[in-house]
């Protein structure tokens, strides 16, 4: 598939290569987001060439062979490489990189460097100390890219981590907006791109086994429901690499994919001590797979009690919820049953989870567009034992609050799912202040009359499938300027 997005990532990195002296950029991401497909992107478009390295998970010796022999090549166009030739150390090689960049720039990719920085933990050390003492008096562009988080954390992020202040920018790459996929799936609708961004989440790599010259049903049984797929095995790939005690992780995510949101339902379904269940939950949230919802009309949320724990990773949820229960049935080849219940299924889940979230980053965006009749501090949602509303999003300072509804069925949303939201807004308002009300539905496809009549006596908007996805990517192309 086409280069897709990215404009704003792009632009950074034409940026800091037009900008005077050394330049060190951390990149970080999760594996597949597209960590390398951006550089490599980026790079062919240079007038001269860059020289680019992407570390491997070997021993340590073997990742400075391998280096050394990459730059001889890239320096020695035209002469065969010894097999056994290495610098003596990283110090060697910094010091090599120095040499050449002293006089004209030269970008250097290091790509997933944390591979190298977990088989020698002394490496960050070193990248520091020729910093210091060598790179930043020259014309070099050092690219670190990495997918293992907590490496990336403690070599480069946190205030004592060796890299930390060397960085001249420091860039985490996202999974691709919703927005985007109309570029990579054309000869898809709408409805079937938001069905392709559920089980994928943005994700370049996953978005890229579907074949919009088939249909959904099709991409199921010949491409995603299979023993070859790689969805099938980077969720266990993804937790291993990153984590220890993997197993306890994937309980919890699943306690959570199987409709455990509570702690202690958390905590009993995984198996796992309610005393030791926090910590686990708080890694998956630094990592960005869980978050802890609180109702969004309160005012101090990290006091609640009334959290929820959800997977927000929307490539994990679809995981959990489908494949991981059918794997042996999957590995063996015996996929039929899988994909029919997962196809029955679908649509349901894209109705519970995804439309809800795109309904709420919706507001997020036209807020940004400046669209929005306020700018909202929150958004979220609301929920209690009189009342349930899809999307809230509000502001304290000037007391402005939108309340909104989503609807997944296909018929057209009616009068009454209108006039219910009207009824319960005072369930929902928070108490000791007079609010500015403002009223949003989100439908998959159309509004009745009568709905489009009641709304407009309120003030309401009404927003369909279609135009999220239209917004969105009015959002991109405004953010690629």
């Amino acid at each position: 598939m086409k280069f897709v997005s990215r404009e704003m990532e792009l632009r950074l990195l034409s940026d800091l290569y037009q900008r005077d002296g050394a330049q060190l950029l951390i990149l970080y991401g999760r594996r597949r987001v597209g960590k390398t497909r951006l550089v490599t992107h980026w790079g062919k478009a240079l007038d001269e060439p860059y020289f680019y390295w992407m570390a491997s998970q070997t021993s340590a010796v073997n990742q400075l062979r391998e280096f050394s022999q990459h730059l001889f090549q890239f320096l020695h166009l035209n002469v065969a490489v010894d097999p056994t030739f290495s610098y003596g150390s990283w110090d060697a090689a910094f010091a090599e990189l120095n040499r050449v960049a002293a006089d004209r720039r030269l970008v250097v990719i290091l790509d997933e460097f944390t591979y190298v920085m977990q088989s020698n933990s002394e490496v960050p050390s070193l990248i520091q100390r020729a910093w210091d003492h060598q790179l930043q008096s020259s014309n070099i562009f050092l690219i670190l890219t990495g997918s293992l988080a907590g490496i990336i954390q403690r070599a480069a992020l946190d205030y004592h981590a060796p890299l930390y202040g060397r960085a001249t920018a420091r860039l985490k790459l996202w999974p691709l907006s919703f927005g985007a996929l109309a570029d990579m799936l054309p000869n898809y609708g709408t409805e079937q791109r938001v069905a392709v961004y559920t089980m994928t989440g943005g994700i370049p790599t996953y978005i890229e086994q579907f074949d919009d010259q088939s249909s959904i049903l099709q991409n199921l049984q010949q491409r995603i429901v299979t023993p070859v797929n790689v969805m099938l095995t980077d969720a266990v790939f993804l937790l291993r690499e990153q984590l220890e005690e993997p197993r306890n992780y994937m309980a919890i995510l699943n306690a959570i994919a199987s409709g455990n949101h509570q702690l202690s339902a958390v905590a009993n379904h995984a198996g796992i001590a309610r005393s030791n269940i926090s910590k686990y939950l708080q890694v998956l949230q630094e990592l960005g797979y869980v978050e802890r919802l609180v109702p969004v009309t309160l005012r101090r949320p990290e006091q609640s009690r009334r959290g929820r724990y959800v997977i927000t990773d929307p490539y994990l949820r679809f995981y959990f919820r489908f494949l991981a229960p059918n794997l042996g049935d999957i590995e063996r080849g015996r996929v039929r049953q899988t994909t029919a219940l997962l196809y029955d299924h679908l649509l349901d889940f894209i109705g519970t989870h995804t439309f809800e979230e795109l309904s709420r980053e919706w507001v997020s965006i036209v807020s940004e567009l400046g669209e929005l009749p306020f700018l909202p501090e929150r958004v979220g949602s609301f929920w209690s034992k009189e009342a349930q509303v899809d999307v809230v999003a509000i502001n304290w300072r000037t007391k402005q609050i939108l309340l909104g509804e989503c609807k997944w069925g296909q018929r057209p949303v009616g009068r009454n799912v209108i006039q219910t939201l009207i009824d319960k807004t005072a369930k929902v308002l928070p108490g000791g202040a007079s609010w500015q009300i403002h009223y949003a539905f989100f439908a998959r496809r159309a509004f009745t009359d009568s709905a489009k009549a009641l709304a407009a006596e309120h003030h309401a908007s009404l927003i369909t499938l279609a135009q999220i996805e239209s917004d969105m990517r009015r959002w991109l192309q405004s953010a690629s300027h």
